[in-house]
């Protein structure tokens, strides 16, 4: 039975901050403040506890694109768990490497994609990785081959994310029988409540639940931007070792970026900012 529920993104696009409000909303009913152990209710994909039983660093090392391999793997392990449902963080595109493809209708119940301004996802990626300058950051997000990520802290840990229209696009068309929704950054800070009730809608229609609008806003509460940077000055977030809730602002780029930075995201990007709103 499929039951796995992507949280994907590309990275620095409010992927910790929607699962921090996803998992008070469907794990703190009692209303319990909540610290940065709620996030463990939400796991990274591929679960490194699973990955750990199924293969060794010495693949990962001698090709990162080894981890396509265990995808099915790894989930036909979810798919053991007693849960009817499982969220899952993720910031792979939705890809295929040498015909192993990240996942299919087997295991999927539904898509939940958050997408941000390029430019803005440039400024966070340095901000967050100060050994990454504003134009690698650039020539991150607009790199033309399918680009790979090895976390350095957890040799297992491969993110395969090509560029950012790239991984927008695969998880706007992939596998198109799977439910999904896009959900824009810049909404979820501009028109709060609104944007999260729609998720929460969405959810509703997959899971078959009644919706409790003060939870919503007690979740909104529990995950507000504020909070979690106080809560992260005063207690380590296990996920990063730099500062990780920094600014959250939107339009951040105008007051940094070149105007030849710009115009290279810009015009790598055109079709999906215009799309999207962007341009």
């Amino acid at each position: 039975m499929k039951k796995i529920i992507w949280i994907s993104s590309y990275p620095k696009s409010g992927n910790t901050w929607t699962r921090w409000f996803i998992s008070n909303y469907f794990f703190n009913k009692k209303k319990v403040d909540t610290d940065f152990n709620i996030l463990n209710r939400i796991d990274k994909f591929p679960p490194y506890k699973i990955l750990q039983s199924l293969l060794k660093e010495k693949e990962i090392k001698e090709n990162p694109y080894n981890i396509s391999k265990y995808w099915h793997q790894v989930q036909l392990e979810i798919l053991k768990e007693k849960e009817d449902f499982v969220f899952l963080k993720n910031h792979n595109a939705l890809v295929s490497v040498e015909g192993s493809n990240l996942t299919d209708e087997r295991f999927s119940l539904a898509f939940i994609y958050l997408v941000r301004d390029p430019r803005d996802i440039v400024v966070s990626y340095s901000n967050f990785d100060q050994t990454l300058t504003l134009d690698k950051a650039i020539e991150r997000i607009t790199c033309e081959s399918l680009y790979s990520h090895v976390s350095k802290k957890f040799p297992l840990d491969v993110e395969i994310l090509g560029s950012w229209k790239f991984n927008y696009n695969s998880w706007k068309n992939g596998v198109e029988k799977v439910p999904r929704i896009i959900i824009r950054y810049e909404d979820l800070i501009n028109n709060t409540f609104e944007t999260k009730l729609k998720i929460i809608k969405f959810l509703s229609n997959i899971l078959n639940f009644d919706i409790d609008i003060d939870h919503i806003k007690y979740s909104i509460q529990q995950s507000d931007f504020k909070r979690l940077q106080a809560i992260e000055k005063n207690h380590k977030f296990h996920e990063s070792s730099n500062q990780f809730f920094n600014a959250g602002r939107v339009g951040q780029w105008q007051n940094i970026l070149t105007s030849h930075q710009t115009r290279k995201i810009e015009n790598f990007c055109k079709d999906e900012m215009l799309e999207l709103g962007y341009l």
